[in-house]
């Protein structure tokens, strides 16, 4: 019995460890049901929601820092078509974004 006490006080320190709770809750066996502002389901948690978004602003990001880097830099004999540069990195961080940003199952 007293095992099980032990549970319940660990499972209590750590919720409210990550809820940031600073005084102890209850010791009633039955915990009731938190309400926030945001409720998340599955279909949204699922859909990548503000993925889109910030695999934009990489996209844009990326391809103007590398476009203004090799406009800037065109003279270097290696240096080549800063629009096609751009855009290459545009594209990679776009995708990258979008798989990076993924939400896991």
């Amino acid at each position: 019995m007293s095992q099980n006490d032990d549970i319940e006080r660990l499972l209590r320190e750590v919720d409210a460890s990550l809820t940031g709770a600073t005084s102890a809750r209850p010791t009633g066996g039955t915990v009731a049901p938190r309400s926030s502002g945001s409720v998340t389901t599955p279909e949204a948690a699922a859909s990548g929601s503000g993925v889109l978004p910030k695999a934009v602003v990489a996209a844009v990001v990326c391809g103007g820092v590398v476009f203004g880097a090799t406009f800037l830099l065109q003279w270097l004999p290696l240096i080549d078509n800063p629009l096609s540069s751009g855009l290459g990195a545009a594209v990679g961080a776009f995708f990258t974004a979008l798989v990076v940003g993924r939400r896991r199952r």
